[in-house]
C-alpha cells in the first residue's frame, strides 16, 4: 500500500490530542528528523482514523505537506471499535458508527484522545520519510486540538489502560492460535486417515529403456495412490538388449528418488509367465496398458485396471529400442 504527501488542509481531526504525548512525540520526532508513520485517513472527507498526534505535530510546526496513506471509510474491511479486543469480539456497546466518525471530523466536534480503535485490512508499516521530502510554512496555533483537562496522571493511566487493552488483545489472540491449531492438527489426521485408506497401485513392465511414455503415466497417477510400485521386469525384449534390468532399477530409482511415494522393486523372472502372485510386493490394483499383462492378471484373480499409453515416438519402448540402434 503506497502512501501520498498531499496538503495538510485536506485532513480533518477526529480526535483531540494528550498534551505530554504530542511533546514527547515532537521531541522524538525532531531528534530523528524521520516519519516512521504516514497518516491514514478517510478518502472521502479526510478524517483522520490512525495519527492524530503525528498531525498536530506537523500543524503545529508549519508542514504544508503531511504522508498519508487513503482509506475509505465505507470498505467493509474497515471497523471502528472503542477498545483493541474489538478486533476479534464486536459488541453494540463497543461499536462507533462510521457517520458520526465522518460527522464529527466534518463538523468539528472532536471526540476525547483516543476514543476510537480503527482497525484495518492491512499492515501499518514504517515509511521513514525524511522531514526535508515535506513543504514547510509557518506554525500554526492548535490550542483547540489540545484536551487541556487531561494531566500528566491522567495520560499516565490512559496508557497502563491502553497496555492493559493490549494484554487482553494478546490473550485473544493466543486463544484463537489454540484453536487453529486444533483445527490444524484434526485435519492433518484427516488427511492421514483418508491417506492410509488410498490404494497402492503396481505397476508392472519392462522399462527397456524406461521412456517419456511411462514416465508420464506414472507422474499421472502418483496423486491417485498412496503409494505407486514400479516393477521392472527381468523380461528381454525380442528385438535385443539395451542394457540389464538392474541398471533399469537403478535408473529409475535416481529418477523418483525424490518422491517419497514411489517404489521401484525388481520381478524376478517374466511376470506373465508367473503362476501365482508369490514374490511380487503387495498392493490393491495392478495398472497396465499392457493387454498380455492384463489378461494374466484376471486368470489370477489380481484386480488390474487399463491404462492408456501416451502417444509418440518417445513414447514407445520398441520405437526407442530402434532409434538407439540405429
Amino acid at each position: 500500500m503506497d502512501y501520498e504527501i498531499v496538503s495538510i488542509d485536506r485532513l480533518k481531526p477526529l480526535e483531540m490530542v494528550f498534551k505530554t504525548h504530542l511533546s514527547n512525540l515532537e521531541h522524538n520526532i525532531n531528534n530523528d528528523r524521520f516519519i516512521l508513520k504516514a497518516i491514514i485517513a478517510d478518502t472521502k472527507t479526510g478524517a483522520i482514523m490512525d495519527g492524530s498526534h503525528r498531525y498536530a505535530y506537523f500543524l503545529k510546526n508549519g508542514y504544508k505537506t503531511v504522508p498519508v496513506y487513503w482509506v475509505d471509510y465505507d470498505d467493509e474491511s474497515l471497523r471502528v471499535g472503542r477498545s483493541l479486543k474489538d478486533r476479534f469480539l464486536i459488541d453494540d456497546t463497543s461499536v462507533i458508527s462510521k457517520t458520526e466518525c465522518r460527522k464529527r471530523a466534518l463538523s468539528g466536534d472532536l471526540f476525547p484522545p483516543r476514543t476510537t480503535r480503527h482497525f484495518f485490512a492491512f499492515r501499518k508499516s514504517d515509511i521513514s520519510l525524511p522531514l526535508s521530502s515535506l513543504e514547510k510554512g509557518d506554525p500554526v496555533d492548535i490550542s483547540g486540538l489540545i484536551a487541556e483537562n487531561f494531566s500528566v496522571s491522567d495520560e499516565i493511566n490512559h496508557n497502563r489502560g491502553y497496555i492493559e487493552e493490549i494484554d487482553e488483545e494478546i490473550s485473544i489472540i493466543i486463544g484463537y492460535l489454540e484453536e487453529v491449531s486444533q483445527t490444524k492438527r484434526y485435519l492433518m489426521d484427516q488427511i492421514e486417515l483418508m491417506d492410509n485408506n488410498r490404494e497402492i497401485a503396481f505397476f508392472p513392465g519392462k522399462f527397456h529403456p524406461p521412456h517419456v511414455g511411462q514416465i508420464q503415466t506414472i507422474l499421472n497417477i502418483i496423486p491417485k495412490y498412496r503409494k505407486v510400485i514400479i516393477g521392472v521386469s527381468e523380461h528381454i525384449p525380442e528385438d535385443g538388449a539395451l542394457t540389464t534390468p538392474n541398471d533399469i532399477l537403478l535408473a529409475l530409482r535416481g529418477l523418483f528418488k525424490h518422491f517419497k511415494n514411489i517404489e521401484v522393486c525388481l520381478i524376478k523372472g517374466v511376470l506373465i509367465e508367473k503362476k501365482d502372485t508369490e514374490g511380487l510386493p503387495k498392493f490393491d490394483v495392478l495398472l497396465s496398458g499392457n493387454e498380455d499383462v492384463l489378461t494374466w492378471a484376471k486368470t489370477h484373480g489380481v484386480r488390474a485396471e487399463f491404462i492408456s499409453r501416451s502417444c509418440g515416438d518417445l513414447c514407445s519402448g520398441t520405437n526407442v529400442r530402434d532409434i538407439l540402434k540405429n
